[in-house]
């Protein structure tokens, strides 16, 4: 099996100091798998990976891209959040947005999700699904509120008493 090697971006002591800035757990990860490759010539991926309790696939990968792209290979971003070119509006949009709807909320009138749904895609001008409207309520601290099936203070003996005495009555459908 062949031994892992990092091509020499950084001393031994630079590449300590840098994995201890890491604010990012991921970053300080991944700085310190270069940094035990470096300092450890000798061992093959499989014990480095033992040692520090990752995948080989990790350790293989990680080293591939610090050799490949150089002193700037980890310059991406965090990972998860919003990604902008899969966004149907910014977060300044949405959130004006659901401020015009809030006044009608406000008021008493009844929203249903339909109705912010067909708001949100006129803005925008396509389709988008359910799910981005559920995610827009969630991103905006906006609760679905609905009424509640009986009063808490109901007598249930009363309602089925009424069931078994009350009369059967059809209506027409019109």
């Amino acid at each position: 099996m062949k031994k892992l090697q990092t091509v020499s971006h950084y001393s031994d002591e630079e590449l300590n100091a840098i994995m201890y800035s890491q604010t990012e757990i991921r970053a300080f990860w991944d700085w310190q798998i270069i940094y035990s490759v470096q300092t450890n010539p000798e061992k093959k991926a499989e014990e480095i990976a033992g040692i520090l309790g990752v995948k080989k696939s990790k350790v293989l990968r990680v080293i591939e891209l610090y050799n490949k792209k150089g002193m700037a290979w980890r310059t991406y971003g965090q990972w998860g959040g919003r990604r902008e070119n899969r966004c149907h509006l910014s977060i300044e949009e949405e959130a004006a947005l659901l401020k015009s709807i809030e006044s009608d909320a406000l008021s008493g009138k009844v929203l249903t999700y339909r109705q912010i749904k067909k708001k949100v895609e006129n803005r925008v001008g396509k389709t988008v699904s359910d799910d981005y409207i559920w995610d827009l309520f969630s991103r905006h601290n906006w609760k679905k509120k609905a009424p509640r099936q009986s009063h808490p203070k109901a007598d249930k003996q009363a309602q089925e008493a009424y069931k078994k005495t009350s009369g059967r009555s059809w209506h027409p459908n019109r």
